[in-house]
């Protein structure tokens, strides 16, 4: 799931300019954030579904991840944790339960833990968020929406500034992958 790579956004590169065909929004203030972004896509919802849930997935669109294990699962939920690294000598890892609610289109997430190994950098406090998929006249919206809370800290303005810069490009990468799979 490539939403705990949203998370640890300053972790990857900045991008720069904004994709043609997203909609998306990013708010903050000193210790929140919150990034919503959407496309319009084709393809089956059965394979729209699968792409945003199925453990199998997480992988080809969570790519600066440095590990992604299943935990715990149950009939509509399971637990995945991601490991990033940067510059030999950041480390995160994080947990998020992940929920199934197909008759809705939808999938939320939450963080359950998070550990970093440098105190110096802002740690993730909490956050949720979701995919939801809606029906329109051509195809479907895809939408994922994300919050997060983190704790104050020297480098929490830097740690922001990083955070919309990797939203917007998670969602177009995103997008790709979706449309490359579910056509």
């Amino acid at each position: 799931m490539r939403s705990s790579a949203l998370i640890l956004l300053f972790l990857h590169p900045l991008y720069a300019g904004q994709p043609d065909g997203l909609d998306h929004e990013f708010t903050e203030d000193e210790r929140q954030y919150a990034f919503r972004g959407s496309f319009q896509v084709t393809g089956t919802e059965r394979c729209l579904m699968d792409v945003i849930y199925d453990f199998g997935h997480i992988s080809r669109y969570a790519a600066g991840a440095r590990s992604i294990e299943k935990g715990l699962e149950g009939e509509n939920w399971y637990e995945v944790t991601y490991t990033y690294r940067r510059y030999l000598v950041f480390k995160n890892r994080s947990t998020w339960r992940r929920t199934l609610n197909r008759a809705k289109g939808r999938v939320d997430f939450e963080m359950t833990a998070s550990e970093n190994n440098l105190g110096m950098l802002p740690e993730l406090l909490a956050s949720t968020g979701y995919y939801q998929l809606a029906k329109e006249t051509q195809g479907y919206r895809l939408e994922y929406f994300q919050e997060c809370s983190i704790s104050d800290g020297a480098f929490s303005a830097r740690y922001l500034k990083h955070a919309r810069k990797t939203a917007i490009r998670f969602l177009e990468e995103f997008r790709q992958y979706v449309m490359t799979t579910c056509r």
